[in-house]
């Protein structure tokens, strides 16, 4: 979305809850807007990132993941993160509403920041920054475009969710075409990451280059690339035992750089040496007339958790008391300018209109001659056409001409596409009908490395889904499951040896039985594969294993020695050894000889002469 487009959002409904209220600023490639949460009647603030950068597959991923994980961090100097999402062909991001002003628009505008109101400073960033590492979250941007002094005199890290997104996509086709980010700060950057995610040691050093340039007295952001070079914080007596801690943090070596428990300790240990120092003053040139119109809220809560150490210049307060006077007065002006009307125009009461038909309220407008302006909000509590609110309310009078505004229902909500790759396929349906969608089809597909059942990718009118889109409830989805590794076909191995047999199970990644078989074979060479247990052509999963059965040869028998022995003794050991008496030759008793001679081997039931000749 071109920056020169942002305002034309203001008025319009993301995700059917958050109404854009008023544009505020454009930073770090998003677009920046006071919210209203129609479900929860809050207000926050939302970042709506450009179309190209959302479409950025690296980023989206990246974005998707840290601001998962730090919608779970809840601690007060952390910019609390609600909610994302994708409006058109952009994402966005729901944050607190924090009203205050950036550390580097402080500076820049010439302000500075007193030795204890630096500690104090460090002691809560720090703070916020050891509850982001426990939770393994890395910030990656720490600097003073990301720190918030608050209207309630405390400060926040900002866009925990955003520094490992926006490199995460300039490492990928992003780092030719660009993010769309003008104002990184990679001054800030620690020396071993000044490419690549951040690290907790490289947040620690960012956020002490962070408060160094805060304690530069007179110092600005456009002198932070100065700053930057010099090898150590600046020496000043005043900042007392803050200056060793904060040096150690600086350390270019992250092995021995001090984490973020260690600097949070140290500056609290510094800080015993400072009379508390009083909240930091946000200049009204640097507050938006929002940021103003909140403040006498903001000061009530401070004060409150300040009690007695709370001070204000006394030109303050002449000056507060000035600006709500003119506001009082514009408000006045402005009443009586909307409340005359030109002569001869009626004014006719205002119904309650909630509730009814818009054909019920069109036809009302029509008679009474009011332009009315139909605000579409998706709701599952009401069906199409029912009108939810109006403005102005009912009891007032509307002029002629004048507009009546009115939300109506529009259908149902929309649901937001759920992440459900890498789940189960299981997993992955249950969250797809929490969600209101529809399982259409299970779609196998082989992978080799994806184990069996777990979800590949998610089809959607047959487009690939990544996940946060909006979609209407019931959309049917597909998913693409893993159906395991590509079924093998068992290769003919009958004839091949027991060697050049198990390389071709290995090329298919199927395997051999250890225990080999061995049987005779007239028609099979000794050592050669006989039988194989699996059909060569079936399919078969990939690991399968194959049992073999070799050739021993084929079937022979030895002619034993007989000599000696009596015709009946040696018929007997002929039978014994599967061979049989042929003929015998010789009038004598025992046996002198045989024809084969002993040791010849022979086919089974062939027939040995004997000779038993006489002396």
């Amino acid at each position: 979305m071109p920056l020169d487009e942002s305002d034309e959002l203001t008025g319009r409904v993301l995700d059917d809850r958050y109404r854009l209220m008023a544009y505020q600023t454009h930073a770090q490639a998003s677009v920046n807007y006071l919210a209203h949460d129609l479900e929860t009647g809050d207000h926050v603030s939302i970042k709506v990132f450009g179309a190209s950068i959302s479409e950025d597959l690296e980023f989206s991923r990246r974005l998707v993941v840290d601001t998962t994980k730090a919608a779970l961090v809840s601690h007060r100097c952390v910019e609390r993160v609600y909610d994302w999402g994708r409006f058109q062909e952009s994402a966005y991001v729901v944050v607190e509403h924090y009203p205050g002003v950036t550390l580097r628009s402080f500076l820049a505008a010439g302000y500075t920041l007193n030795p204890a109101q630096v500690v104090k400073l460090g002691v809560e960033l720090a703070s916020g920054l050891e509850a982001l590492h426990g939770n393994g979250i890395c910030h990656g941007d720490i600097s003073p475009s990301n720190v918030i002094l608050g209207l309630d005199t405390s400060s926040k890290l900002s866009a925990v969710y955003l520094g490992n997104a926006l490199r995460a996509a300039e490492a990928g086709r992003l780092e030719i075409v660009g993010t769309g980010v003008d104002d990184r700060s990679q001054e800030f950057l620690a020396p071993e990451t000044s490419r690549g995610l951040s690290s907790p040691e490289s947040d620690v050093y960012s956020l002490a280059m962070t408060l160094r340039v805060a304690a530069e007295e007179g110092s600005t952001t456009n002198e932070a690339a100065d700053a930057a070079a010099r090898p150590k914080i600046s020496k000043r007596q005043d900042l007392g035992q803050a200056q060793d801690i904060l040096e150690s943090a600086l350390d270019p070596d992250p092995d021995v750089r001090c984490d973020a428990k260690s600097l949070t300790k140290g500056l609290i240990d510094a800080a015993a040496s400072f009379v508390k120092p009083p909240p930091v003053a946000i200049p009204e040139s640097l507050a938006s007339p929002l940021l103003a119109a909140n403040r006498s809220q903001q000061r009530v809560l401070a004060e409150a958790a300040e009690f007695d150490q709370v001070r204000w210049r006394p030109m303050w307060k002449v000056g507060a008391a000035a600006l709500g006077l003119l506001m009082l007065l514009s408000a006045a002006t402005a009443w009586a300018v909307s409340s005359v009307r030109p002569q001869g125009v009626s004014a006719h009461l205002v119904d309650q209109y909630t509730g009814r038909t818009i054909g019920e309220v069109r036809a009302i407008a029509d008679s009474v001659a009011w332009i009315l302006d139909e605000d579409q909000v998706r709701t599952d509590e009401l069906p199409s056409g029912i009108v939810i609110a109006q403005r102005p309310e009912a009891g007032s009078r509307l002029a002629e001409g004048a507009m009546l505004i009115v939300e109506v229902a529009s259908g149902p909500r929309l649901r937001m596409t759920p992440l459900v790759i890498g789940l189960s396929t299981e997993a992955a349906s249950a969250r797809l009908a929490t969600k209101g969608f529809e399982v259409d089809l299970v779609q196998p597909l082989y992978d080799e490395t994806i184990a069996a059942g777990e979800v590949m990718k998610l089809m959607i009118d047959g487009e690939t889904e990544l996940g946060g889109s909006l979609r209407e409830p019931g959309t049917r989805a597909v998913l693409v499951v893993s159906g395991g590794p590509v079924p093998r076909t068992v290769p003919q191995l009958i004839g091949l040896d027991q060697e050049s047999a198990e390389e071709a199970l290995n090329a298919l990644q199927l395997s051999s039985a250890r225990t080999l078989s061995y049987e005779v074979s007239d028609s099979v060479l000794e050592g050669l594969v006989l039988r194989q247990s699996l059909t060569p052509g079936l399919l078969v999963e990939r690991g399968s294993t194959v049992s073999l059965t070799l050739s021993a040869g084929p079937d022979r028998r030895e002619v034993p020695d007989m000599r000696g022995l009596t015709v009946l003794e040696a018929e007997q050991r002929l039978v014994e050894v599967g061979l049989k008496l042929g003929d015998v030759a010789g009038e004598g008793e025992l046996v002198q000889a045989t024809e084969p001679p002993a040791g010849t081997m022979l086919a089974p039931d062939s027939a040995v002469l004997l000779w038993v000749l006489s002396d």
